[in-house]
């Protein structure tokens, strides 16, 4: 099989993302002795870390908590954070009608059930869609969103990255993936269920309506990175000008991962958010 240089490169985001969390050295956020709580039968998992204003963390898609593990040690000087693994993801429970619309369903009734309050959420990719879609249900509960490396639609993604979307499969992953979510799943039989559902998710033609994010009440940052091999630069311009209250930070030299160059990116997230 021929995997062109889209395919190449998101399995290689992932694959980079995947290293880091196997190389931490110290804390080994995604599985360091957090807590679950139960929305709608569903176990989910999640961290809590440092004090000051509570700020959800959204991982992206097929990833988990350690999506911020290069950026939870200072974040965590500054406020109390609450990463959690969407359902489905890292430690919580599978769930099978998965859309971005649902996961976010589960996250504002986590703000509910903790009775958490002028929240912010910093979201990566599916996480900033989803993070979206929280402040749009919640608005009363959320103060800033910081939107990461996300899309409105599917047709943000550059030619060859939709082709891949439109042909991702299991095999396409290596099988660390699997073996990884084997370990951590409370539901390691669903390994290419959760793949496809993921996948079925970002084939949605529209991820975030024109009117949901015109009408967003909260203040957003936009972030991209320049480099970014799956989403045109000038979407986050789109982005932008789309909402209301809103600013836009463009990360030199950085692909999707934004959030892996806490050098970079944890002064523009500190700043924002102390706004």
């Amino acid at each position: 099989m021929k995997i062109n240089k889209h395919v190449t490169s998101f399995v290689c985001s992932v694959f980079f993302l995947f290293n880091l969390t196997i190389a931490q050295s110290q804390i080994n956020y995604g599985s360091n002795n957090g807590q679950y709580i139960q929305i709608d039968n569903l176990d989910i998992y999640y961290e809590k870390y440092g004090v000051g204003t509570p700020t959800i963390l959204l991982h992206g898609g097929l990833g988990s908590i350690s999506d911020f593990k290069n950026v939870i040690p200072e974040l965590s000087k500054h406020y109390q954070l609450y990463a959690i693994d969407s359902p489905g993801h890292g430690r919580s429970q599978y769930l099978d009608s998965m859309s971005y619309n649902n996961l976010a369903k589960y996250v504002v009734k986590f703000l509910v059930k903790l009775d958490l309050n002028k929240v912010n959420i910093i979201g990566y990719s599916d996480g900033a869609i989803i993070g979206i879609h929280v402040a749009h249900l919640a608005p009363n509960r959320i103060d800033k969103l910081i939107f990461g490396a996300g899309a409105l639609n599917p047709k943000a993604s550059k030619p060859e990255g939709l082709k891949m979307l439109q042909n991702f499969s299991p095999k396409l992953l290596p099988e660390e993936f699997a073996i990884a979510y084997r370990e951590k799943s409370p539901n390691p039989d669903q390994w290419e269920n959760f793949i496809y559902a993921s996948k079925r998710m970002w084939l949605d033609e529209v991820w975030i309506p024109d009117e949901l994010i015109s009408n967003l009440k909260c203040k957003v940052l936009v972030l991209f990175g320049d480099r970014d091999p799956f989403i045109h630069l000038n979407h986050s311009v789109e982005i932008h000008t789309k909402l209301s209250n809103s600013e836009l930070c463009i990360l030199p030299d950085i692909g999707h991962e934004i959030f892996s160059n806490p050098e970079l990116v944890n002064p523009m997230i500190l700043n924002f958010l102390s706004k």
